[in-house]
């Protein structure tokens, strides 16, 4: 099951890339539609790096509880 879900958080990531990709080129023929895909994706991308960075201080904190348990 974590396999699983670290494969489709890589597929996200490629994803996002892609978005903002699109965008770049996009903006060249449409300015303001290109600018507002490229900002989705830096918005998806601060969202998942902070939610990653989250869930790490959760399980060091959980880590760190089981350690003070023994």
């Amino acid at each position: 099951m974590v396999r699983i879900l670290a494969t489709l958080g890589w597929l996200r990531d490629i994803g996002i890339v892609l978005l903002f990709l699109a965008g770049n080129q996009i903006r060249h023929s449409s300015f303001w539609v290109g600018i507002a895909i490229q900002l989705c994706a830096v918005v998806v991308f601060t969202e998942r790096f902070l939610w990653s960075w989250h869930l790490y201080d959760l399980q060091e904190a959980r880590a760190r509880a089981d350690r003070s348990k023994r």
